[in-house]
């Protein structure tokens, strides 16, 4: 690939055993999920209200857009700067620790802001720092997951990030005595407990990295450092376009606390504990899909399959909780919402890791991969105010069910994995096979 690095080559074995590595990034991105996502389905909802309550839907959008914006920048930088990083301690966990730092002490901040702008901008700090420790996060899995085994560690991730949410839900009933602003303390606490369990459990060698030497280059050729060919990675393109399209979808469960106000009436002192069982219905499915899926995907060796069932799964739940007459109905499309998204889930971070044409920019490209994933959060709330004015919350679910569908017309031109598996770590960083 022009224009990329020339790295030296990689140990064979990955510094950290397999079970320990899985245990401190399940631990890390509980904490991390618990207080990115908590906030964005419940308490900037009632920051909101308090602070204006003629205008929730469009604050709540505004800030939740503008975030997510900001986080497309974060993740490419904080993916870029920890591939470069050569510390004695790794280029992981440095970055793991100190966005979630900066992040927690944002959400500190938001809990006690009193106006609306001070609200986005702590909220766009919190989305940079904890970006920062996503991107470092999710290269773990190329650095040292050998890919035989990415499809089970995909799935057991897949399954413990929405358990995250359903027991932060829980959380929130339990502490919803406390003040706003000690709930996101609570969080901002469990954040970086998470992260220094990450830092202790994971092991990195020192990394070495060799900057591109000096040449002229082409528009091309310096576009190709910074986002791969489509033209001769296809394939990275076609798996950016699925988990964009598959994050759609589920990105309509963040307006879940606003539905279940605006059309059921829901009081507000109610609605934590309804979306707490939501959460919980979904996460069993998603939890037995995406295990389940993730060692049958190891096994068999498949991934493709598995995300085109995730995206009929996926569209047929959204359809049901838009047609909903009601809040029961509405948790039986949450809990089939859920086994579509463990399905997807099952292969997502296995499926990216595989087609990673550079491994030498992993967290980068990863960090390219990351904005796939957040950029639902810009899209779903600029779409939702014009949707749910045309035809309600039915327009705004049946809408985000068919981009769900499209996510099984843009997995079919991605290679199936190879018969045999390879190795997390290895002298060959560039992936000519996914190559045109």
């Amino acid at each position: 690939m022009s224009g990329t690095s020339a790295p030296l080559p990689l140990p064979q074995r990955p510094a950290t055993p397999f079970g320990r590595l899985l245990s401190g990034m399940v631990i890390g991105q509980f904490g991390y999920t618990l207080a990115t996502v908590i906030p964005l389905a419940l308490l900037l909802t009632f920051k909101f209200l308090a602070l204006d309550p003629q205008r929730v839907t469009a604050n709540f959008s505004a800030a939740v857009g503008i975030g997510s914006l900001v986080s497309l920048v974060s993740y490419f930088v904080g993916g870029a700067i920890s591939d470069r990083t050569g510390l004695a301690v790794g280029r992981r966990r440095p970055w793991i620790l100190l966005g979630t730092l900066v992040g927690a002490a944002a959400l500190v901040a938001l809990g006690g802001a009193t106006t609306v702008p001070a609200v986005i901008l702590l909220w766009c700090v919190a989305q940079v720092g904890y970006t920062f420790a996503s991107a470092a996060y999710s290269a773990l899995i190329p650095d040292q997951v050998p890919e035989s085994r990415r499809g089970t560690a995909s799935g057991l991730i897949g399954m413990f990030n929405p358990l995250a949410i359903m027991l932060g839900f829980t959380l929130m009933t339990a502490v919803n005595s406390l003040s706003l602003g000690s709930k996101f303390n609570i969080l901002a606490l469990v954040s970086v407990v998470g992260a220094l369990v990450t830092c202790l459990l994971v092991r990195e060698r020192q990394h070495h990295y060799v900057a591109p030497t000096a040449q002229r280059l082409s528009f091309p050729e310096r576009l190709a450092r910074i986002y791969p060919d489509p033209r001769r990675y296809p394939a990275f393109s076609w798996a950016f376009a699925v988990r964009l399209l598959a994050g759609l979808a589920f990105a309509t469960q963040t307006f879940g606390a606003l539905y279940l106000i605006q059309r059921f009436g829901v009081p507000q002192e109610r609605v934590a504990g309804m979306m707490a069982l939501v959460t919980l219905t979904s996460t069993v499915g998603l939890a037995v899909a995406s295990v389940l899926g993730g060692m049958l995907s190891d096994r068999t060796r498949k991934q493709k399959p598995f995300v085109a069932v995730s995206a009929v799964i996926l569209a047929l739940g959204l359809l049901i909780q838009a047609l909903a007459p009601g809040f029961p109905v509405f948790m039986i499309g949450g809990a089939i919402l859920g086994v579509g998204f463990g399905a997807f889930l099952a292969v997502d971070i296995a499926l990216i890791a595989r087609i990673l044409p550079n491994r030498a920019d992993a967290a980068k490209d990863f960090g390219i991969m990351n904005i796939a994933g957040a950029l639902p959060n810009s899209i779903a709330p600029a779409l939702a105010p014009a949707l749910i004015g045309l035809g309600g919350f039915p327009l705004f679910f049946g809408v985000f069910a068919l981009f769900g569908l499209l996510s099984a017309v843009a997995v079919a031109p991605i290679p199936e994995m190879s018969p045999l598996p390879q190795s997390a770590e290895g002298p060959a960083p560039v992936r000519p096979d996914l190559a045109v």
